[in-house]
């Protein structure tokens, strides 16, 4: 993806770009607007995805790549250590001016090189769906993760394992866990 403003790059955050307010509102701007047209419907009206301090939090923990174009931040992903075999991703969200662009995609490659390069030989995600419904936005992003070889290989109830936000939820919800083997080539 490349415009007026430079070339797509990807980098982890360091964890000092946390007290950075411009860049940490911007983050949770394009979570929060990505989320509420992926949910819609699935959340309690206000309800917002991801905060500052999550965010900040997050970063502090180098937890968190972007992608920027120029200087210009258009997405980002949360990936961290699951095991000592398995890593997992989650959070990923780009700018609504940025979709189709192959922002997701180069973000779901970055996450997977940095687990592969700590000696993951397996990546995980985790898809919240509406448990009384079909969601468009799911099926789409389903299939997404699919042509990316993921593959869906547990279906838990949400509310179950996280009752603590289940009383967020404007539908009764599951979680569907998919993962991807890592080899060395991909």
């Amino acid at each position: 993806m490349t415009n007026d403003s430079g070339a797509l790059s990807i980098a982890m955050l360091p964890p000092e770009a946390a007290e950075d307010e411009a860049l940490v509102g911007r983050l949770v701007g394009i979570v929060n607007a990505a989320y509420a047209v992926g949910e819609a419907g699935m959340w309690v009206a206000g309800t917002s995805r991801g905060s500052v301090e999550e965010l900040r939090g997050l970063i502090r923990a180098s937890e968190i790549v972007v992608a920027r174009v120029g200087d210009r931040v258009v997405g980002c992903v949360r990936v961290h250590r699951l095991s000592e075999t398995m890593w997992g991703f989650g959070m990923l969200a780009a700018a609504r001016d940025a979709h189709g662009t192959g922002v997701g995609r180069a973000l779901v490659a970055a996450a997977e090189q940095l687990a592969r390069s700590a000696g993951a030989s397996e990546m995980q995600l985790e898809l919240l769906v509406p448990g009384d419904r079909v969601q468009e936005s799911k099926v789409r992003l389903a299939a997404w993760y699919s042509r990316a070889g993921y593959r869906a290989v547990a279906h838990r109830d949400f509310a179950e394992d996280f009752p603590e936000l289940a009383t967020s939820l404007a539908v009764a919800c599951d979680y569907q866990i998919w993962r991807k083997p890592l080899s060395r080539g991909d």
